[in-house]
């Protein structure tokens, strides 16, 4: 059970969240030193971006990644367009009591959703808590994210077949797409877009969560990352700095405030994998870019060289935490 003085204190620090870049590249630094409140106040910066003001991801995540890397960092500068936001924090409409509620029981429960698909559940509904205004606010900064190829324009991808992945080359993307659906029992495009009501949606969030329900899978495969515990964070964090995913910022807010209040020794772990997927997705050419149907034929390391894509890696072992659970 999370003290309600502490979780008042996280509200405060998300909703009134007011850093410039080099103070935020210096709670980034904090937080890795392992600095007395540094943890919760990097916390609560990517619960500003997740649920308060999207247009300021990119400015405040480049920055707490940049301070947690130091000297070793290779997130390039951060656009103009985006470090703009940081001049307009205090203008983006603040969640109420329900999304709180809504949070914290997700949040404070250390035991944790019992399968992947609960957390897709519990995560995504915490959108249905914010304010009216924060889909145009996630509308206006995909609009300008440099990874979102025009997202507002692009007609909605039609759905994908296993019959046309079945038919690839063995050794091929769409071979090894195709296993991994099959192998196991996986959805092929995660969730129904329909019944999640994605054609409600503005243009390019529309066009936007519809592709990467597709192409989550093949970004596993093409990006390097496993499906494990961590590597989710990961993969999630790399969305978010590829094209601005709000479902992702949600994931990873809620996988870094859950370590800091239910397993603070765990923190800097769940901040590293964010740090690492966020330089990941950074430094990798946009995935939205490309069309992948046209790549089905082609080995994954062929393409990688083609666009010149590096696989993830990280300085934790991918299965840590299944390794950790099976030794309680």
């Amino acid at each position: 059970m999370i003290d309600k003085d502490k979780k008042r204190d996280f509200e405060r620090h998300v909703t009134s969240f007011d850093l410039d870049a080099s103070e935020v590249e210096n709670l980034g630094a904090a937080a890795k030193a392992g600095e007395a409140g540094a943890a919760l106040r990097a916390a609560a910066a990517i619960s500003h971006v997740a649920f308060v003001n999207p247009e300021a991801c990119m400015a405040i995540l480049d920055a707490l990644t940049k301070g947690w890397f130091g000297a070793s960092s290779r997130v390039p500068a951060t656009p103009p367009a985006q470090a703009e936001a940081l001049a307009r924090l205090g203008e983006a409409e603040r969640p109420g009591n329900a999304f709180w509620e809504s949070f914290w029981s997700f949040v404070g429960n250390s035991d944790g959703p019992t399968s992947g698909d609960e957390v897709t559940a519990r995560v995504a509904s915490l959108g249905k808590h914010l304010p009216e205004s924060f889909t145009a606010l996630s509308e206006a900064a995909a609009i300008v994210h440099p990874g979102s190829a025009h997202a507002e324009t692009r007609p909605m991808p039609p759905r994908l077949t296993l019959e046309t992945l079945g038919r690839q080359p063995q050794g091929s993307l769409g071979s090894d797409i195709y296993r991994l659906i099959v192998d196991n029992s996986f959805n092929l495009e995660v969730l129904d877009r329909e019944a999640i009501g994605l054609a409600h949606l503005p243009p390019a969030l529309r066009y936007l969560n519809t592709r990467i329900l597709q192409m989550h899978d093949v970004w596993h495969l093409m990006g390097g990352y496993r499906t494990t515990v961590l590597q989710e964070v990961g993969i999630s964090s790399f969305q978010l700095a590829q094209f601005g995913h709000n479902y992702s910022a949600m994931l990873i807010a809620t996988a870094a405030a859950a370590a800091h209040f239910n397993s603070p020794e765990a923190f800097a772990l769940v901040m590293q994998i964010i740090a690492e997927g966020w330089q990941h997705g950074r430094t990798t050419p946009p995935f939205m870019a490309i069309d992948w149907e046209s790549e089905w034929h082609r080995p994954i390391a062929e393409i990688r060289t083609h666009y010149g894509i590096e696989p993830f890696a990280s300085i934790y072992p991918a299965d840590l935490v299944e390794q950790l659970r099976e030794a309680v």
